[in-house]
């Protein structure tokens, strides 16, 4: 158990807790497994909490991820902090009430609380609603004093001077896969299901690039090899993502590891070959794209039909040959949609040798603008049962709740049957064009030699026979056709791992029926 405390003696003992993810799909844990870590990434806001505490507070912190460790139920404290996403409601009820019944007062805050305040604020003692860089700070101001309020609000967004590196003191690395890092918040795009505005606002917000680059420096000397941008659009901004690439190469240079990056962005990226041969010098190994659908009449229902191009196919491409893996964000469930969209969806993925899709049902989260239109219509189910990957809110209209479900499964269970996945895999590594020349001068050193270890040993003595085999002969193409390709094919694998799991997980054949 680790310590953190400000001032002296320390009068308080605040127990952080990061609940635990609920079903397969977000643990990740294949992911997890296949690189040897113990979970996915940890809790960020968290750890801002810890880097907003006065250095007088007198508080004394104890960390908890539950993808970690179990919640320590009978810990002694004077206050557990709680935070997470809707999906965290259920556990989040559960720990608020555990806690409460010992008569430790509850902090809440996060997104869970943001987005739904009227089933979070039950929950807490203190309730934190919206960004917490100037309430959090004022509520252990207040604590001491006994004047600490029932609920903070901050209701406008607050500035990015104010928003500190997160403390990763309370955190090892080799515990995760990867580090998160926020370079900025706020979307213009004004995507009719999507609720992350009433979180980031639409107003683009950026740290100074120094700060950036420092909780990149902070991340790798806390144990990261892979830092992932958690804004939505990580080129919501042009001039500013250049100028932060930009520095991440010089940075990276001076490492004798230097580290891998990935990200969340809009396809539109692909117009710009000097920005991509940018972005594979920076070392970006992976992107998120939200591409939704491959119809623009699927895109006009959720206000993204002004972002439609038809030569998606050729940007995605584009973004392959750079050796950038496009991993494709994608939506069933549109009324546009028919029988013919899961072989197309299967079709484009094949022709632009995408190995990587997360194929989802679309949903309408409360208080989004696609929620109050078919509410008005008498389209939202009241009887979803919450697992928001591979069901839905929505009652649809092009086909039955029931024949949709079915083909996002069929689909879904398409994509990653080992043949196929191997056939669009290969192709993704035979169309790789660019090798970053920035990095050919680094050794192969003892360290990154062990770090290689567990990622062999979980496909040696863990991994189910078809990926194990998979992942050795994945790895004998890469070599043939190109030495330097073999660790983007041990990333792809990496993710593969996940989805394989997935699809063969009880519960999810379960939760879809």
């Amino acid at each position: 158990m680790k310590i953190k405390i400000f001032g002296h003696p320390p009068r308080r003992r605040i127990y952080l807790v990061a609940p635990k993810n609920p079903d397969a799909f977000w643990s990740m844990q294949a992911t997890v497994d296949a690189v040897g870590a113990r979970a996915l990434m940890p809790n960020a806001a968290l750890a801002t909490l810890v880097a907003l505490t006065p250095a007088e507070a007198g508080v004394e912190y104890v960390y908890c991820d539950e993808n970690l460790a179990p919640v320590q139920l009978d810990l002694p404290c004077d206050l557990v902090a709680l935070t997470g996403y809707t999906l965290h409601a259920p556990r989040l009820r559960q720990l608020s009430a555990h806690f409460r019944s010992r008569g430790i007062p509850v902090a809440l805050g996060g997104a869970f609380a943001t987005l739904d305040p009227d089933a979070a604020r039950p929950l807490a003692d203190h309730f934190f609603r919206g960004e917490a860089e100037l309430t959090w700070p004022r509520f252990l101001r207040d604590l001491p004093q006994g004047r600490a309020l029932a609920a903070y609000e901050q209701r406008e967004p607050v500035s990015m001077a104010d928003s500190p590196p997160p403390d990763w003191s309370l955190v090892r690395g080799r515990d995760y896969v990867y580090f998160t890092v926020q370079a900025s918040r706020g979307c213009p795009n004004r995507c009719a299901f999507c609720d992350a505005v009433r979180l980031v606002g639409r107003r683009h917000r950026a740290k100074e690039i120094d700060q950036v680059l420092q909780e990149i420096d902070n991340a790798r000397l806390a144990g990261a090899t892979t830092v992932f941008f958690s804004e939505d659009n990580f080129f919501a901004n042009r001039a500013y993502t250049q100028q932060l690439l930009q520095r991440i190469v010089e940075y990276n240079c001076r490492l004798a590891r230097p580290l891998s990056f990935s990200c969340q962005a809009s396809v539109a990226i692909a117009d710009d070959d000097d920005l991509l041969r940018l972005l594979a010098d920076a070392r970006m190994s992976v992107i998120f794209l939200g591409v939704e659908s491959v119809r623009q009449t699927c895109l006009e229902e959720i206000d993204k039909g002004h972002l439609f191009r038809p030569n998606l196919a050729e940007r995605i491409r584009a973004i392959s040959r750079h050796g950038i893996l496009p991993f494709t964000g994608l939506i069933v469930g549109f009324d546009h949609d028919d029988a013919q969209t899961f072989p197309e969806i299967e079709q484009f993925l094949a022709s632009t040798s995408t190995p990587l899709a997360s194929i989802s049902v679309l949903n309408a989260p409360e208080h989004t603008v696609l929620h109050e239109r078919l509410k008005q219509a008498g389209r939202i189910s009241e009887g979803f049962k919450g697992f928001w990957h591979a069901s839905t809110n929505i009652v649809p209209s092009s086909m039955s709740l029931d024949v949709l479900l079915i083909r996002h499964r069929a689909l879904f269970s398409a994509l990653y049957e080992p043949a196929r996945f191997e056939e669009r895999a290969v192709g993704w590594l035979r169309g790789v064009r660019y090798h970053s020349p920035l990095y050919r001068k680094k050794k192969l050193t003892l360290q990154k030699l062990a770090s290689a270890l567990p990622v062999f040993r979980h496909y040696l003595l863990a991994a189910p026979p078809p990926v194990r085999a998979l992942f050795f002969r994945l790895l004998r193409r890469a070599w043939h056709i190109d030495p330097r390709l073999v660790r983007k094919a041990i990333t792809i694998m990496t993710q593969y791992c996940h989805y394989y799991s997935f699809v063969h997980d009880p519960a999810w054949q379960e939760a879809v029926r």
